[in-house]
């Protein structure tokens, strides 16, 4: 018997210390699970799924095991093709060259990390080497300032489905998205002059349906990241705008299941708010190179395209059919964000965990989402399609072309889905006006709206 003890007590001891010093071995399995080999031409289905599960987000895993409201359709399928290289532009990475050796983390008053001295590229393009305890702060920094051009904006639709199978367009929104410091834009300076003090910011302004029209939610990063950001709200019944506070980044945007705050494609606002921990490197199932016809019309207005998504309905949750495209594996970092103890309380979520690509630090379109509770709250799935930049050479297709989110959500058993068309990029929109900083990077825009 005490033999038999000392045996447990043995493996026990080992379990625990390879969780706490390998813990990116907690990645490599799951019970109840076996790894088979994937590569270009594997299907996954309902039938086999489990012997992929490794390769999964929790929420993809999450959908195929149907223990949640939310499943796939019996019929549904994933398809695998070659991992296809999304490298980063040429410039980007010549400036990670030039400026990552003088960037630094420093510790905020608040407990949480930023980085000093950053001007363009990769802040950190090692980000495991180091300190061991800030691997997770340096891969989300990656992330936070990864590539984005100057401009780009599109028109999103977005469909909801509730518990009862009913799904609806009840929005169309334009999103302007504009970077203006720390640029590695061939065509454009390091900083956009008259820029306010502000990185990036965020306009979402509704254009249907009619007795929603002209809201728009403006969201100002500032390029100090010890700062806080603005958050501006046009309301047209008032025919006015209103500063939000910063709990505000829990509200919902038009009505669907996506919080201000989940409208980053993974990292979240205030991120020095933030505790950061690196769990490990896993390869992970996506779809990040697109058919792009898919992009072209998100379908009626009551139901996706029927060409390219499985329908929802009660219990059943739509889903990308394989003739959007195959899925590729990816190498990931992932990360997990939780909030400050003194910053938690009353939070949207308990944890995120984030997917980032390794080739581009993009979140390599999945997310999860988890509740007060630690339960899975809503898991993100993100379809993509690369575009090449407008009047470079380059041949890197960074992630800035179209894109499909899905937003599970398990709890309050909605899913939305924002398909987006193509957008236009840097001088592409110069056409439509969206370089006017003026008009859709500044709280003065809003009072243009409704003129």
């Amino acid at each position: 018997m005490k033999k038999r003890i000392r045996s447990a007590l043995l493996v026990l001891t080992l379990e625990l210390f390879i969780a706490f010093v390998c813990p990116q071995a907690l990645l490599a399995g799951s019970s109840g699970s076996t790894t088979a080999e994937i590569g270009p031409g594997t299907v996954i289905n309902q039938q086999n799924w489990q012997q992929y599960r490794n390769f999964m987000s929790e929420g993809l895993a999450a959908l195929f095991q149907g223990d949640h409201f939310w499943h796939l359709p019996a019929d549904s399928s994933i398809r695998v093709g070659p991992t296809i290289s999304i490298p980063l532009p040429k410039k980007y990475l010549e400036d990670t060259s030039r400026y990552s050796n003088q960037v630094r983390l420093l510790k905020t008053a608040f407990g949480g990390w930023v980085p000093m001295g950053y001007v363009a590229g990769l802040p950190f393009p090692h980000p495991l080497e180091g300190n061991p305890s800030l691997r997770g702060q340096r891969i989300f920094w990656d992330s936070y300032y990864r590539y984005q051009p100057r401009v780009q904006a599109t028109s999103t639709f977005t469909y909801s489905l509730d518990r009862f199978g009913n799904m609806t367009q009840n929005s169309e929104v334009k999103t302007v998205l504009s970077q203006l410091a720390y640029l590695s834009d061939v065509d454009f300076p390091r900083t956009i002059a008259d820029a306010g003090g502000y990185y990036f910011v965020k306009y979402d302004q509704q254009t249907a349906p009619e007795q929603g029209k002209y809201s728009t939610i403006l969201d100002l990063i500032p390029a100090d990241p010890t700062r806080l950001d603005e958050l501006y709200e046009f309301v047209p019944t008032l025919r006015r705008s209103l500063r939000l506070s910063q709990a505000a980044r829990c509200a919902p945007v038009f009505g669907s299941d996506y919080l201000i705050d989940d409208e980053g494609d993974g990292p979240p606002g205030l991120p020095q708010l933030f505790d950061i921990d690196y769990l490990g490197e896993k390869q992970i199932l996506t779809l990040e190179h697109a058919n792009p016809a898919s992009f072209g019309n998100p379908g009626a207005s009551s139901q996706l395209d029927e060409g390219y998504y499985y329908s929802g309905s009660v219990g059943f949750a739509p889903f990308p059919k394989p003739s959007m495209g195959r899925w590729e594996l990816r190498s990931t970092y992932v990360i997990s964000l939780r909030r400050l103890p003194a910053f938690a309380k009353g939070y949207c979520y308990s944890r995120r965990v984030i997917y980032v690509d390794q080739e581009n630090y993009f979140g390599s379109g999945e997310l999860d989402l988890y509740g007060p509770r630690g339960d899975l709250f809503k898991a993100q799935l993100v379809v993509l399609y690369p575009v090449s930049i407008p009047k470079t050479n380059d041949i890197a297709e960074p992630l800035a072309g179209p894109s499909t989110g899905f937003l599970f959500d398990f709890i309050n058993k909605h899913v939305t889905v924002s398909p987006s068309l193509r957008p236009c990029i840097n001088s592409d929109c110069a056409k439509f006006g969206y370089l006017d900083i003026h008009h859709y990077a500044s709280p003065e825009g809003l009072s243009k709206i409704v003129q």
